[in-house]
């Protein structure tokens, strides 16, 4: 696994200041340290350390639908005559691509991917994955419901691959873009520098942030690296439902706190969720021990995750 000794680098106080970003990730120095009990030079340095080590980032996420991305899908793809890193890394490439995770199984590669339409998830599944060098086959789980998708975590030093641009809609304009950029960079940043930045008015910042946070179009929060903070080991885990226990299902997983994404598919599962634990031992155990004796639920099969090629952390599913 990558970074497996970067949790070395934190304690708790690093975990408290992280815990509130994630809660509010605009929080103040003055108000994260008078909460904390210590001094605002403190918070100041030890939010620098983590930014900079790639431990933690305080940043936009945006809400995929919003953003007109209809469809949310997971190719699972085996290889050929190619080595598998090879061939993530050129997934890695495709705009479409938010995840691109080395998988043990039966798999090879699992590839989470955007599509705008109809029309873009053929294009995708059709042309865009298949005409990749290497890729033998290639079988997806679309999203019919995103029941969770939680991005708390990020591999934040994965290269920075390029993904599907955001694009003026009804529910944002350029300006909205901008200062979307902007957060991107530096979610801590103040609206008088943005203000600044993009020759508007503070009030004009300070009133977009909040409406398209009210209206749940993006969030600002901090996204940490894993690894990090305990959870070294990752998979996908498919869930068959026995028919007409669909709900059932789905009610229990979400009462399971290392599904981090969990949505309802169209495909060879009726779920499809991503656990992370803090070593493989719980990780089996939560598949055997609170999975699997879900009333309702037919079979699992666990697609464990080696490494993450490419990780788009700032999509997100916000309402």
């Amino acid at each position: 696994m990558l970074r497996s000794d970067v949790s070395e680098l934190i304690d708790d106080l690093d975990r408290a200041l992280v815990e509130r970003l994630r809660v509010d990730g605009r929080e103040s120095n003055r108000s994260l340290a008078n909460a904390l009990g210590i001094n605002e030079a403190t918070v100041a340095n030890r939010l620098r350390r983590m930014e900079s080590s790639s431990i933690m980032r305080v940043v936009a996420l945006a809400d995929m639908e919003a953003f007109g991305y209809a469809h949310l899908g997971f190719a699972k793809i085996t290889v050929r005559d190619r080595p598998v890193s090879e061939v993530g890394a050129d997934l890695a490439k495709l705009v479409e691509s938010i995840v691109v995770t080395i998988a043990t199984g039966r798999y090879d590669l699992i590839v989470a991917f955007l599509a705008r339409d109809r029309a873009h998830l053929a294009e995708t599944l059709g042309k865009s994955i298949p005409s990749i060098k290497g890729v033998d086959e290639t079988r997806c789980e679309l999203a019919l419901e995103v029941l969770r998708y939680d991005s708390m975590w990020g591999v934040l030093d994965a290269p920075d691959w390029p993904f599907e641009p955001w694009e003026e809609n009804e529910a944002v304009d350029r300006l909205d873009l901008a200062i979307i950029r902007e957060l991107q960079k530096d979610a801590r940043v103040s609206n008088r520098r943005i203000a600044a930045e993009l020759d508007v008015s503070e009030g004009t910042i300070r009133s977009r942030i909040r409406r398209m946070e009210d209206e749940k179009l993006i969030r600002i929060q901090a996204v940490s690296d894993p690894f990090a903070f305990g959870f070294t080991s990752h998979a996908y885990v498919g869930v068959e439902a026995v028919p007409g226990k669909i709900d059932e299902v789905a009610k229990g997983l979400l009462e399971i706190d290392s599904v981090f994404v969990l949505t309802r598919t169209l495909g060879e599962f009726d779920f499809l969720a991503l656990c992370a634990t803090g070593d493989r031992e719980s990780l089996i155990e939560t598949v055997l021990n609170r999975i699997r004796p879900l009333k309702g639920v037919r079979r699992t099969e666990t697609i464990e995750n080696w490494a993450a090629l490419k990780h788009a952390y700032l999509w997100a599913r916000l309402v």
